[in-house]
């Protein structure tokens, strides 16, 4: 039993945490921090001196801007491996940050107009015959986008086999970020007839004319990719019209074993030339 001479009222132990009322109300809410023992007339909630130890900890890892839901997975660690998982956190924290330092960089470089995106990228651009596509598509968010075009191909490379009839590549339908969830498809080649499950789509790709421009291994990581799809896309518009096909990313060759500058695939823009 608790020792309730021992216990503080919620407000000694706010005081004593540096953590809200509010805060306090919150974390017992979700779990993080229930009281000591609640007053079963009053509702008053007492604390153990014990759990000011959790209690700073909370507050400190809410300083690191972790949410609520990370923090709860690391008090629900055994003590001799938080240290592990809260620097596992703390790495996924600081690639998002990376990523995003990267994005205002990149935004910050075109709003003072000082990329030049043709001249950084040996654009050409090609004919790309019709052809009948085995297709994965799917409404999905950054995190999942990876994981995604790469189960998706193997998926779709199994599926045709010897069929198979050039590089799968990825079909942007929509922006993928915080607001926007594509759709992506995943595409591969084939010739011949092909029984595909339900979740599988066959269809014709059109004959089309498309710009393009092929990448290393490491220039394919975001956000630096942006400036490729710049570039082919400012050569198109300087060269053609718009043809009613949307961005895609094509992939040649497998990516399991390629170094940083390794080329790894094209980013092209699909376009109308001009006459």
């Amino acid at each position: 039993m608790t020792d309730t001479a021992a216990t503080l009222t919620i407000g000694a132990f706010s005081r004593a945490s540096r953590l809200s009322l509010k805060a306090l109300r919150l974390y017992d809410d979700l779990g993080l921090l229930p009281p000591a023992r609640v007053d079963p007339a009053t509702g008053y909630r007492f604390y153990a001196p014990a759990q000011l130890g959790t209690a700073h900890l909370i507050g400190l890892l809410r300083q690191l801007d972790l949410p609520l839901s990370e923090v709860r997975a690391l008090l629900e660690t055994p003590a001799a491996a938080q240290a592990a998982r809260l620097a596992e956190l703390w790495g996924r924290v600081e690639r998002e940050h990376g990523r995003r330092r990267g994005v205002a960089q990149y935004l910050i470089e075109k709003l003072q107009g000082e990329t030049k995106m043709t001249q950084t990228f040996d654009v050409q651009q090609r004919f790309v015959p019709a052809q009948r596509v085995a297709t994965l598509t799917r409404r999905l968010t950054v995190a999942e986008l990876s994981d995604f075009i790469g189960e998706a191909g193997s998926r779709l490379v199994a599926l045709t086999g010897e069929r198979t009839a050039g590089a799968a590549f990825v079909i942007y339908h929509g922006e993928v970020n915080a607001d926007s969830d594509g759709p992506v498809e995943v595409c591969v080649p084939f010739t011949g007839s092909l029984t595909v499950p339900d979740d599988v789509t066959v269809r014709e790709e059109p004959a089309h004319t498309e710009a393009f421009v092929t990448l290393t291994r490491a220039q394919f990581v975001f956000p630096d990719i942006l400036r490729a799809y710049d570039a082919v896309c400012e050569y198109a518009q300087a060269h053609g019209t718009p043809g009613g096909l949307d961005c895609r990313e094509v992939y040649p060759v497998p990516w399991a074993g390629l170094t940083g500058n390794d080329p790894a695939g094209d980013v092209a823009w699909p376009f109308v030339p001009q006459n």
